[in-house]
């Protein structure tokens, strides 16, 4: 609690409530491949679901912007959680088909929206030093859920994986629910955002889009936005390709789904290290800089992985723990470095057009990864190490052009 105390309202309760929906989310965001899969859904359809939620995304982002400036950030996060999480969760725990999976994968694309106002609800409040202290205590909660992944997995070898995550779809769609109501209740609206409603207020669909568009154009006028703009991009492409690691693991390397589950509390130990003893000694550096380090654990732990070998389960934990350390910090500096180069006024706008341009960019990953994981596991994670060391590379390119200082 000692962390939350010199943060604004927003950011203090939507930490404290976190846990509430990440509680249900991080076991299952985690297993849904292994779900589909149950269910009879082959790698390839798979990957076209991945494919047609980030297509329907790209078109959900294009609205993100001029819908959270006019709606306000705090009644679109409401909204847009109840038809982004809630109802999917309802129809995820049902699905027995392609089809009813694709419904759910439409609804859930909607989280697009809500990814700005809920971002921007939380942090625009915040002073710019301690912001990637907020991004690293919510990526922590996050995964600090983990530690429920081996109970599932308890549960999935006793009952199987179908009805398993059925009944916790089932519950979550519950307990987020309840989750989303109650942070409402404790959030107001952010400065920014009451000013952007009221320069909204007056201006059509179009015309709000237009205007939006505008500010998008604008993007190079910001110093180190475009950089910053394609790192995330590129973080987003290397998180799609990623969806498969739980069936390489499973599939390839033969690990059962009671080994697997061990994967996200190896995670959470990893993560907590790096919280309490990483980001102090990393809040000296300039963020940039703390990307090229962060990049080449990545790089280290994506190639390690194409040599662990199988039925290995202390080598295996100990590479994906490194992974997922990887990635822990890569999204915490990630945002911190794009927040910090978007201006006060139209940071809707240009956070929702980063955005835009990852999912334009994405759409055919998940597809890919679905393909070449089918002609060939290992050729995927071989892709996915070429994708890390060209992110190394332009975390290195960013650090040489970051004219800050200081973090």
């Amino acid at each position: 609690m000692r962390a939350l105390e010199d943060l604004p309202r927003n950011a203090r309760n939507s930490i404290l409530l976190e846990p509430l929906w990440a509680v249900f989310a991080t076991p299952l965001l985690y297993y849904a491949p292994l779900y589909m899969s149950s269910v009879g859904l082959s790698g390839t359809q798979i990957g076209v679901l991945g494919s047609l939620g980030l297509a329907l995304s790209f078109v959900f982002q294009a609205l993100a912007g001029p819908v959270t400036n006019r709606v306000g950030r705090k009644r679109t996060t409401l909204w847009g959680d109840l038809i982004s999480w809630t109802a999917p969760m309802f129809v995820w725990a049902f699905a027995q088909s392609f089809a009813a999976f694709a419904v759910a994968a439409a609804l859930n694309a909607s989280n697009r929206i809500v990814g700005v106002s809920w971002s921007l609800l939380v942090i625009e409040d915040v002073q710019e030093r301690h912001r990637a202290r907020v991004f690293a205590i919510l990526n922590l909660l996050v995964t600090g859920c983990g530690l429920l992944t081996p109970l599932v997995g308890l549960v999935m070898a006793g009952h199987g994986v179908t009805p398993t995550l059925r009944a916790l779809y089932f519950a979550g769609g519950i307990g987020m629910t309840v989750m989303f109501v109650w942070r409402n209740a404790l959030t107001s609206e952010t400065v920014s955002g009451v000013a952007a409603r009221a320069q909204h207020r007056e201006l059509g669909v179009l015309q709000s889009l237009r205007h939006s568009l505008a500010e998008v154009a604008g993007m190079r006028g910001h110093p180190g936005l475009m950089g910053v703009t394609a790192f995330y991009v590129l973080t987003v492409f290397l998180e799609q390709l990623s969806l498969f690691q739980i069936l390489f693991l499973g599939r390839t390397l033969h690990f059962s789904a009671q080994a697997l589950s061990y994967v996200p509390v190896a995670g959470v130990a990893v993560t907590v290290l790096l919280y309490a003893l990483v980001l102090p000694r990393l809040a000296a550096l300039p963020v940039t800089r703390a990307l090229v380090l962060t990049r080449a654990l990545g790089l280290v732990g994506a190639v390690a992985l194409l040599f662990v070998p199988a039925g290995q389960l202390g080598v295996m934990l100990l590479v994906v723990s490194l992974l997922g350390g990887a990635t822990f910090l890569t999204q915490t500096y990630r945002d911190a470095a794009l927040f910090a180069r978007l201006p006060g006024q139209g940071a809707a706008d240009l956070y929702s057009a980063v955005q835009t341009l990852a999912l334009l960019c994405s759409v055919p990953a998940a597809a890919l990864a679905g393909a070449v994981f089918t002609a060939s596991p290992r050729a995927l994670f071989v892709l996915i190490a070429g994708v890390s060391a060209l992110l190394l590379a332009l975390a290195v390119w960013l650090a040489r052009r970051d004219p800050r200082p200081t973090a």
